[in-house]
């Protein structure tokens, strides 16, 4: 029987979560050997302070071990029930959405498919990913988690470069929406974002095509926090002016 879309992603992050939690579980087991062996001699376990190290320390560890294993046994059981969506509009249920989503992937309707990254020829691509089809725009991330957002509830989206807080990113992809900005596509490669963007273009019309998106995207990222009304306001003149965009 042929797997659906939702259900490979699910499988593929398993694999991919399992990976990790192996390698944290044989870190943890080298980190303990290590100590153990180099401080064995140096520990006094009559002085009171040194016992209360032990046990803080057995006691870390211990949480550690425990949230390490049971990463590995959530990543063995699989998540092919559709727990990877994430649905911020709550428009369906997950096993409705899936199936939809199931459908046109199936159906071969995918419009945009791109990595956030890009891979030089022969290298295995990896990381965030971002999918458009017919009734959604799938932000997937690495750890398998599937963002997704109905085409119609979408207003602007655009690719960001700069500089976020002491956490330093190149750009970023920006998806304005009725409810939030989706802000948390980040990569290096400036020009393969706006390419994507482009892309996205072709499907999503750029209401804002007239401006700088550099200078704009900042304007209306603070504009959307700020004042919702201004923002809506400013977005119908604009789609006013170009006609025929995404939202009725």
């Amino acid at each position: 029987m042929n797997q659906g879309f939702i259900e490979q992603e699910a499988r593929a992050a398993g694999r991919r979560n399992r990976r990790l939690f192996l390698l944290l579980l044989f870190v943890y087991v080298c980190i303990m050997t290590v100590l153990v062996v180099v401080l064995k001699d140096a520990i006094d376990l009559a002085d009171s302070r040194s016992r209360t190290l032990v046990v803080c320390f057995f006691i870390f560890s211990g949480l550690m071990l425990i949230f390490t294993v049971i990463g590995l046994i959530g990543s063995l059981r699989g998540r092919a029930d559709g727990k990877i969506l994430i649905l911020p509009f709550e428009e369906d249920t997950k096993k409705a959405v899936g199936e939809r989503i199931d459908r046109e992937v199936r159906e071969g309707n995918i419009q945009v498919f791109e990595y956030m990254e890009k891979f030089k020829e022969g290298e295995e691509p990896w990381g965030d990913r971002v999918m458009l089809l017919p009734s959604y725009l799938l932000l997937m991330n690495s750890m398998g988690k599937i963002i997704a957002i109905p085409r119609e509830k979408i207003y602007w989206i655009c690719a960001q470069a700069g500089i976020q807080g002491r956490s330093s990113y190149r750009v970023r992809l920006l998806v304005f929406t009725e409810k939030k900005i989706f802000d948390h596509m980040t990569a290096i490669d400036i020009g393969h974002v706006e390419e994507l963007a482009d892309k996205l273009y072709q499907y999503i019309p750029n209401v804002f095509c007239e401006y700088d998106t550099f200078s704009l995207s900042y304007e209306l990222e603070k504009l959307f926090a700020k004042d919702r009304e201004k923002f809506l306001k400013f977005y119908e003149e604009e789609k006013r002016k170009h006609g025929n965009f995404i939202k009725s």
